[in-house]
This record gives structure tokens, sequence and C-alpha cells, in this order.
């Protein structure tokens, strides 16, 4: 293994020696920058532009070596004589150093507008010490120009002054094109020459590749190098803070990846390019959440208002305006599914087992004779039609002998045949199918194989939008016909847990006698426990004076447990919401409750009054 490891290593080591040396040509940007340089006093400024993030200041500097430039950021400088300050920092230290004790002592200099004021208000007597101690043998970069505090008019000054008084060659870098816009507008003589950068996209990925990147995935990136860099350029994004995320997001997705995944090359091309325009687009917030939200049904949706023809405009979604960039990739690809995509690209998590299932469920890695016969369906494009038959026979057999239980392949089942009627490959209608999905969940729920509803509130996460990694089938027309029929199966696993209710009630009224304090995190919100029937209406179907009466036959020591049962499960309005059934049950509960303390006497007359709880004698007052 470390031998295997050794030699993936020194290959990507090669590649980076070798792609180094393909980089080493001059750019437009060197070109000039150089005979810049070879001016004496040339009298005017260079303006440098540029996308933001495509690497300006990088370049700058790497045309400019240290030794031949003085740098100076303008972040944070407010005023002129800053500004000159900076320039005197970096360019001669000691007459830096000096300015206090200088200041101090020339009441003229202060009087003129401080030390550093070398524009217009500069005595003659400091314009002598600057010229001597500051020779303009390097070029004057003055980065970060629009974040400083000067407006554009007092900036182009100091340029200026650099330029036509003191003789410095300067190069300005304006990150933000609008800064650019203006110095363009207001630039009268100043600047002789404005160079826009693009960004060195090759270089940077070398940089990056080397940097802060293990070696799993720097031998992934780098094998795949030719397709992170295709994509990103055709997202005409200039960013190279977007591609070095970029190269750690594909590294990082290379571990979520098993040796049958990294062994098919072609598989691999296409997740590498999918993932980077994904990871493109949403870094750049030109695709959001709700554009990750049935990508398939984006399309086919605005496809059939488009076939319409109603005369009206259709405004394109986001997401095929930024499908239209990219030639060669579908960004409507179910390599990986919407929920992994949010996942990855909008809550930083990598699903390994989801990602990896998805990948097994592409016609990349589906094996027709061994898969459910709808994940073959939903893949038809890339299986032989042979295979494809085969699994359309397989699902109308299933669907006969009611065979599948589970919601998410039901519902799987249901939408392709709904496509398959829509598109005329099966015979019928979509009404005629929408009542046949309904009978179908019907007897499942008569013959008691349908599962009841999960008693997490999130029940039906798992298989709402999706399911097993891939979204249901739906398009435009047959949307309706799909919601009613899920709609269906949703109350028909609601009648399912309403059917086990008396064994829950049986289960229930065993904890109320012999563990008080786990009736209490069963059915109520609590810190601890599964609070399984919390937010489960069930009690509505329990007698109230059978309720009270387990309730009073239990140990004295869990009276307490059961009140505060009952106060925690309706109090803080879920009453009004999940529990609104319960409502007249409650007072049912409080009017026998009442009853007993009426009937009783001394103690237990006294002990029954102290356990109703006080959100059930509210509840009962508001009639």
């Amino acid at each position: 293994m470390l031998k295997k490891l050794s030699g993936l290593y020194k290959r990507v080591v090669d590649f980076t020696q070798t792609e180094k040396r393909k980089v080493q040509m001059a750019t437009h940007l060197e070109e000039y920058l150089s005979f810049y340089q070879s001016l004496e006093e040339p009298g005017y400024a260079v303006l440098v532009t540029g996308e933001w993030g495509a690497g300006k200041t990088y370049q700058v500097l790497k045309c400019i070596p240290e030794e031949k430039r003085y740098y100076v950021s303008l972040f944070g400088v407010k005023t002129v004589e800053q500004l000159h300050a900076e320039v005197i920092a970096v360019a001669s230290p000691k007459l830096s150093k000096a300015n206090a004790s200088l200041n101090q002592a020339s009441e003229k200099v202060a009087a003129g507008g401080g030390f550093f004021a070398l524009a217009g208000l500069t005595p003659s007597v400091f314009n002598a010490i600057f010229k001597r101690d500051i020779k303009p043998d390097r070029t004057l970069i003055f980065d970060d120009i629009e974040r400083s505090g000067l407006v554009i008019k007092d900036l182009l000054g100091v340029i200026n002054s650099y330029v036509e008084h003191h003789k410095f060659r300067v190069v300005a870098i304006a990150h933000d094109e609008e800064v650019a816009k203006e110095f363009f507008v207001m630039k009268e003589k100043i600047f002789g020459q404005t160079v826009r950068v693009e960004a060195l996209i090759d270089e940077a990925f070398i940089s990056f590749l080397e940097k802060n990147i293990d070696r799993r995935s720097k031998e992934f990136v780098s094998r795949y190098r030719k397709d992170i860099i295709e994509t990103f350029s055709s997202s005409e994004v200039q960013s190279l803070r977007v591609l070095r995320h970029v190269i750690e997001d594909v590294g990082r997705l290379s571990h979520c990846l098993t040796d049958k995944h990294l062994s098919n090359s072609n598989a691999m091309s296409e997740l590498v390019k999918f993932f980077t325009a994904m990871d493109v687009e949403t870094r750049m917030s030109r695709l959001g959440p709700d554009s990750l939200n049935s990508r398939k049904n984006i399309l086919l949706r605005y496809r059939v208002k488009i076939g319409l023809s109603t005369g009206e405009k259709s405004e394109k979604p986001d997401l095929m305006k930024v499908n239209e960039r990219y030639s060669s990739i579908d960004l409507t690809s179910s390599l990986l599914s919407d929920d992994i995509l949010f996942s990855i690209f909008f809550e930083g998590r990598y699903p390994e087992k989801m990602i990896q299932e998805c990948l097994d469920s592409s016609s990349y890695f589906i094996k027709p004779s061994e898969a459910p016969p709808w994940k073959v369906v939903i893949n038809f494009d890339e299986i032989d039609d042979a295979a494809v038959e085969a699994a359309v026979e397989k699902i109308n057999q299933q669907f006969i002998d009611r065979s599948v239980t589970n919601s998410g392949e039901m519902l799987h089942i249901f939408s392709l045949k709904m496509m398959m009627v829509e598109k005329g490959i099966e015979v019928g209608t979509l009404e005629e199918l929408t009542a046949s999905c309904k009978t179908y969940i019907d007897d499942l729920l008569k013959s008691g194989d349908l599962p009841p509803r999960g008693t997490d509130w999130q029940w039906n996460e798992g298989f709402s939008r999706s399911y097993d990694g891939m979204g249901y089938w739906v398009s435009e027309s047959v949307a309706d016909h799909f919601k009613a029929v899920k709609g269906h199966l949703m109350m028909a696993r609601e009648k399912a847990l309403e059917n086990e209710i008396p064994k829950i009630w049986n289960d229930l009224k065993s904890l109320m006698q012999t563990d008080a304090k786990q009736f209490l995190e069963k059915v109520s919100p609590t810190a601890n426990g599964e609070n399984q029937y919390a937010l489960i209406p069930l009690f509505h179907h329990v007698q109230a004076e059978e309720f009270v009466e387990v309730w009073l036959d239990s140990p004295k020591q869990s009276w307490r447990y059961i009140s505060l049962a009952l106060s925690n499960r309706y109090s803080h309005s879920r009453i009004e919401q999940d529990l609104k059934v319960e409502r007249e049950w409650v007072r049912e509960v409080h009017n026998e409750l009442e009853r007993r303390v009426a009937a009783e006497t001394g103690f237990r007359s006294l002990r029954i009054s102290r356990v109703i709880p006080d959100v059930i004698r509210e509840l009962s007052e508001d009639q």
C-alpha cells in the first residue's frame, strides 16, 4: 500500500513540475510591466483592473520583484498625509522613525499641513529631504485603492504628485470594477495605460494543489484536473478564491468514494464536472437552495409552459440559466441527489453513505438484474431497452401483487407509471391510474401491511421529496395526480397508526401502573427520553373515565409523574396545533377528576384536587 501511495504521489509531483513549465510563458501584464519598468520618468501611471478574486495583486508582485518595488496598501488610509506617511514607511524607514521628533521641532512644517504633506503644502525644506532620501529608482505600487477613505479626486492628486513631481513609476491596483470605471472617467492624463488582468487559472491550480491538501485528495484532483479547469472556465468566474475552494471540495468529495467508484474513470469525470459546476454556482449565489429542490421537475415544468404557447413570457428558472453555461454538463443529473447537494453546499456536510448509495443507483454502477426495478426504469436513458422493459414488467407485477409496502418505493413506482401513461408508453388515463394507486394503498391498509406513520413529527422526511437519493419523476402535467396519491398515502398511514392505538394504550396503561416516569417520557416533550407519542394525537380514542381510573389506581408516587405528563403535553399551545383533537378529551378528564374530588372525602379528596394540572383547569375554563 505504501509503495502504491508513493507511486501516486510521484505522479502528482511530476504533474506539478510539468505544469509549472507550461505556465512560464509571459502574460500580457508581464510584458507591459517589464516595458514600463524600463522607462525613466515615464510621466504616467498604470492602472491594473480585473474581476474580484482574479489574483491581480499576486500577478503584479510577481512581475515586479521586491527589490524593485515599494508596495503600499491603502486599506484604511483616510487622509493624504496618512498616505504619504505609508509611502515613507516603506521607502525610508529611518526617515519615518524621525517623523515624531522632526514634527515636534518644526512649527513651520506643522503649520504647512504636517511632515508628510508632500503635495501642494509640502515645505521646500522637506521636499529636499524627501528627494535626497527617497529615489524613484523603484516602482511604487498602490493596492486596495477602493478600500481607502480618500475621495478619488484626492487620490488622483497624490498619484499625480508621485508621477509628475517625484518622477516615480506608479502602478495602481483596482479590485473593484466600479472604482476602476470611475478612475477611467477622471483619470485625465494620469494613467497612460490600463491593463485588465485575467485569472491565471493553471498557475493558481498548481499552487492550490501543493498547499493544504492530503495525498488522496491531491491524487484525485490531479487526475481530473482537466475536468475541473474546463468546468471552472465555462463558469466565466474569475475568482481564484472560488477555484481554491473547489479544489478543496473536490478533494473532500474523494474521501466519500469507494475503490469501486474511483476505478470508473468515466463516472468520476462526469461526477467531478457536475460537482465543480454546482460548487461554483452555489458559491457565487447564482443558485440558491430552492434551485436544488426537484431539479428535473424544474426543467420539465418550464418546458411544459413553453410548449403550451400561451403567448405569456415565462421567466427562465435560475437552474436553466446556469445550465446554459455548461455545454457538456447536465445540472439536473441524478449522480448526486437534491438532498445531498443541499447538505454539501448549504450545510457543509458530506453524507458519505448517501453519496455512495446515490452513485450506486446511477447508470454507471447499477446492475439491472440486481437493482429494484424502479431504479432501472428511472435510469432508462442509459440502460438497454431489454433491461428497461423487463424492469417495467416487474413493476407492473409488483403493482398487481401489492408486494411493495415501503412508502418511498411505492411513490417511485406510482410516479413512473404516471410518466409512462403521460408519454403513451402504457394505456389508460391519469385519472384511472390515480384511482388505482389509491386502491393499492387502501388494500395494504386493510390487510395490515401498510406501515403506520412514524411517531416523529418529521416522520415523512425520508420520502417526502425523494427516496433513496433520487427525486420522484413528476412533470407539471402529472403533479396534481401525484400530490393526490401522496396525500392519500399520508392519511392512510395516519389511519394505520390509529388502528394500533388500542395496543399503544395497553402499553401506556402498564407504564402508568409500573413506571410512571417512563409514561411521562413517552407522552410529553422532555429533555430526556424518546418522547415517542408527545405530538401524536391518541388519547381522544381513550375513554376519559378509564384514563382517570387507571391514574388513580396507580401507586401514589406515580400520580405526580402522570400529572406532569399531562401538563407538559398540553402546554405551549400544542393543544391548538398538533393535539387539537384532544381538547374535548382534556375537558372530559378534568370533569371526571372534579367528580372524583366531590365524591371523595378527607385526604383522598384533597390529594386528587392537588394533582389536577393547572393547564387542564385552564383549558376546561376556556370554553
